[in-house]
């Protein structure tokens, strides 16, 4: 598994001429770095933090990061954007981190949403050399709280509907199959909310706007899955 992504790494640390290992972050708010209404971490945000662990994994190697993350995004509105953000810089490794927004369309647009990971994973594979590493979401929220911003209420039952009727894990479900139809590894995030679910957490501590992203402990968890998944 991503062998391919690993024997660039060794190369680049045996001959730097060889180029920097390019990895593309594509998704939505989460990849972009938001947190609380109006306020983003760049440093903190997962594939950042990532970056970090390869290098002190890898350190003759070096890594360029793309933030290609955009609030309110979807897998479907972003197809017009794939060759700008993603395919003109020929990764060598695409984090794709799509299903919180697309979620919200209700369980009649899965469909629709497979379709689109489909083309964004092929249209990769067919004009680049990237690995391509999925990820699935956080948990959205369970119930309202204090952090949520006026501003973000009009999306509140939108987003209880998501978490609290399945609609959200079905989402999940359909990535984790495409996933395996397509040979492609999955980064699975929403495994590791459900572990702290079970450990008795409430995770709608965890979601710093009370919606749907994460802190910054659960911003390094992604980065955490994420380097466990690429070390295996």
């Amino acid at each position: 598994m991503l062998e391919r992504f690993l024997s660039r790494i060794k190369a680049n640390a045996s001959n730097p001429a060889e180029g920097s290992i390019v990895i593309v972050a594509f998704g939505d708010s989460v990849t972009q770095g938001c947190m609380e209404y109006n306020v983003a971490d760049y440093s903190g945000v997962y594939h950042n933090i990532l970056k970090q662990k390869l290098e002190h994994e890898y350190p003759q190697t070096v890594f360029s990061v793309i933030n290609a993350g955009v609030g309110g995004s979807s897998a479907g509105s972003s197809l017009f954007r794939l060759e700008r953000d993603v395919i003109r810089y020929f990764p060598d490794l695409l984090i794709l981190g799509f299903c919180l927004n697309d979620s919200c369309g209700g369980l009649e647009k899965l469909d629709e949403y497979e379709q689109n990971i489909r083309k964004i994973i092929n249209e990769t594979r067919s004009k680049t050399n990237a690995e391509i590493i999925i990820l699935t979401p956080n948990f959205m929220a369970s119930r309202e709280t204090a952090k949520i911003a006026p501003e973000h209420r009009r999306h509140v039952q939108t987003i209880l509907n998501c978490q609290n009727n399945g609609i959200l894990k079905a989402y999940v479900q359909r990535l984790r199959k495409t996933a395996d139809d397509l040979n492609v590894p999955v980064a699975d995030v929403y495994n590791e909310w459900e572990n702290l679910e079970k450990q008795g957490f409430d995770t709608n501590e965890f979601l710093i706007n009370g919606l749907n992203h994460p802190d910054t402990e659960r911003q390094k968890l992604i980065a955490d899955t994420i380097f466990s998944l690429i070390k295996n």
